[in-house]
């Protein structure tokens, strides 16, 4: 046996020991992923909820990158160049979001960054009418979803995320974006559940 070869083997066995002592069984975890979602809290800017593209891995959130709302939109509907979107899919399309991005109405390209599903996420927490001209909030308290609604909002989020503030990423937000357009659903969380 050569030197090399020993070496070889007497390095692969440490390797072994090395990760079998830190309990590691099976293969090892994914490569994070970078999904859209989005927090219920208030921005230093002024929003009353706050955009992300999250690094995800293993279930949990590493890191976020804050996003503005109109390149969140583009890059949702994929028309601009996204880490959370590389294929360029239209995600509002694929997760039945209406009326956001862009989409064929009678023969023709309609395109909306008005997206009320995305702007109206403030609606959630707060009571009172904090955006001129989108009415009052669906919470039933003036700053905080009351605790039925805390229970409505733990649907869309990770068990591991127990807080309603979010974070809200991947299906879990693309489900409340598009609950959120449907009028029985929002009676539903203004009586809490």
């Amino acid at each position: 046996m050569s030197v090399c070869s020993m070496y070889r083997s007497a390095l692969a066995l440490i390797l072994s020991c090395c990760f079998l002592a830190e309990g590691h069984s099976g293969p090892p975890p994914l490569l994070a992923t970078r999904e859209f979602g989005f927090s219920l809290n208030p921005t230093a800017q002024g929003d009353f909820h706050a955009l992300f593209i999250y690094t995800v891995y293993n279930g949990a959130v590493v890191d976020a990158m804050p996003m503005r709302t109109e390149p969140y939109i583009l890059q949702m509907a994929g028309l601009q160049e996204s880490r959370a979107n590389q294929e360029g899919a239209d995600l509002f399309s694929k997760f039945q979001i209406a009326q956001c991005g862009a989409w064929m109405e009678q023969d023709v390209v309609r395109t909306n960054l008005h997206c009320l599903a995305v702007l109206q996420l403030w609606k959630l927490r707060y009571r009172k009418e904090m955006v001129e001209g989108q009415g009052k909030g669906w919470a039933n308290e003036d700053f905080t979803p009351s605790a039925r609604q805390q229970v409505l909002l733990q649907l869309y989020r990770p068990p591991q995320f127990e807080d309603w503030h979010g974070p809200y990423f991947g299906e879990g937000a693309f489900r409340l974006l598009r609950d959120m357009q449907d009028p029985d659903w929002i009676q539903l969380y203004q009586i809490g559940g």
